[in-house]
């Protein structure tokens, strides 16, 4: 076959490779715990949880990524941090608490690199020195213009203030009557896990029976001045919850609502909550699978948490572990999901260049080798550039050499190669249709390629195996 005829088939191959999507790894470097919680502050990637060194830089609980690495965020958190929310040019954190002392809402201000606490310590008067049984805050969010954070804690200063809370810009005052009980047959502990604003309102979720004097079962709203009800509520605590397609899903350590049987994750329908179409599980048990995690990105339906089987309600097995995917018609297991030694479990989830970035405990993505930490995007089998020339990247996905096609005249390039930190890994010159080995130890993943000619630039991205 002559080199025109080689061409021409790997142009073919290479258009008959429109899309995929894969895991690769986010940085290089020891992260040495759990990934929480994922957000974005002033254009930039923050990142919480129970680490002390991610990416191979120490952070203690916080960190904030630059483009090419961690950074460790002033000095730290005083205990390992649950969630994040940007607001009014702060970073507000909700953090965990171990002890019996009083916690706080701490808030980062990054023009002054000064981190802060905001108004008094929450406390939980029935609090015991164990994991379970103390003051921490689970989430913090905005609505109606003021600050709201929920979490295990019935004192805030000298003020009976229960599950929930609001900073009107002087002091923290609780919403209607609070939150409080917990779900028969549940753990004994009242923790309000998720909030979520939505259509003016407030929904909250978690361990708690009555929002204010309703009775709600792990799952209420508020409608800016009283609490309601969504449905029976659950058998377990709700963890996670998102609107997706105009409709409300929940997440977490149930297995019923009112009659129905779920499997750790529902849907509401306007009236009572009902499967989704999937269910989760461990095979076997324990441990016990939940949801911690729902997340809607570029029209998908993210779902993360502790669990490696997944049926769908025709019973079949959807091979995934600790991740899925919901387009509105099928749930995807997203390469085999993430998984570790000890089970892999995921919990944060940020939209990133065109891709998720998704943290939690775990040691593979796919079977790619990762730390905690893994990135899942679509590759285009073809060279996407705007205001470039048109240029194909072949093989796609390669394994140790591609090509590269250009338009007529050109012949000659130089090109980098950059990985998915923006680092240059490798660099050259190269003629049309040449074969391009890869340098030796360049780990598998996505690698973005640039180039220049005579005939102007072209980019695109080439994914090594």
């Amino acid at each position: 076959m002559n080199k025109k005829n080689i061409l021409l088939a790997w142009a073919l191959l290479a258009l008959a490779v429109s899309s995929y999507a894969q895991w690769s790894a986010f940085s290089t470097g020891t992260t040495n715990g759990f990934i929480v919680e994922f957000d974005e502050h002033l254009g930039e990637i923050y990142a919480t949880g129970f680490f002390t060194r991610i990416g191979g830089k120490n952070a203690r609980y916080l960190a904030r990524w630059d483009g090419e690495q961690w950074n460790q965020v002033g000095a730290g958190l005083p205990e390992a941090g649950h969630a994040m929310h940007s607001f009014q040019g702060a970073l507000h954190l909700a953090v965990y608490q171990f002890n019996v002392d009083s916690n706080y809402v701490y808030r980062w201000n990054s023009d002054i690199n000064v981190l802060s606490k905001l108004g008094p310590g929450f406390y939980l008067t029935t609090a015991t020195a164990n994991f379970s049984n103390i003051p921490s805050l689970y989430d913090i969010l905005d609505y109606n213009g003021q600050l709201v954070v929920c979490g295990e804690f019935d004192r805030i200063g000298g003020a009976a203030i229960k599950g929930i809370a609001r900073w009107n810009g002087i002091q923290w005052q609780g919403l209607g009557g609070g939150l409080s009980g917990y779900i028969d047959g549940s753990y004994d502990i009242m923790y309000p896990h998720k909030m979520l604003v939505h259509d003016g309102y407030l929904y909250v979720a978690g361990n708690f029976k009555m929002a204010g004097n309703v009775e709600a079962n792990g799952i209420a709203r508020w409608n800016g001045n009283s609490w309601e009800a969504l449905g029976a509520g659950f058998n377990g605590a709700v963890l996670g919850i998102e609107f997706y397609n105009g409709e409300l899903y929940a997440g977490g350590e149930f297995t019923q609502s009112g009659d129905n049987e779920l499997a750790y994750i529902a849907r509401w329908d306007g009236d009572e909550w009902v499967s989704p179409g999937i269910g989760v599980a461990y095979a076997p048990e324990p441990p016990y699978p939940f949801v911690h995690t729902l997340k809607a990105i570029d029209g998908k339906l993210y779902t993360l948490g502790g669990f490696d089987k997944c049926t769908d309600d025709n019973g079949a097995d959807v091979p995934c572990s600790g991740i899925l995917a919901y387009d509105g018609a099928s749930w995807d297991g997203m390469d085999g999901g993430l998984s570790d030694n000890a089970g892999g479990e995921s919990e944060a989830i940020i939209a990133y260049e065109g891709g998720i970035l998704v943290g939690g405990q775990f040691s593979t993505a796919g079977d790619l080798p990762v730390n905690n930490m893994a990135l899942w995007g679509v590759i285009s089998g073809t060279a996407e550039a705007e205001e470039a020339l048109p240029a194909r990247v072949f093989p796609n996905p390669s394994h140790g050499w591609f090509m590269v096609q250009l338009p007529e005249p050109a012949q000659r390039f130089t090109y980098r190669l950059l990985n998915n930190t923006g680092q240059a890994v490798q660099s050259g010159s190269a003629q049309v249709g040449q074969a391009i080995r890869t340098r030796a130890g360049l780990a598998p993943g996505l690698y973005y390629l640039q180039g220049e000619c005579e005939a102007g630039a072209f980019r695109g991205k080439v994914v090594l195996r």
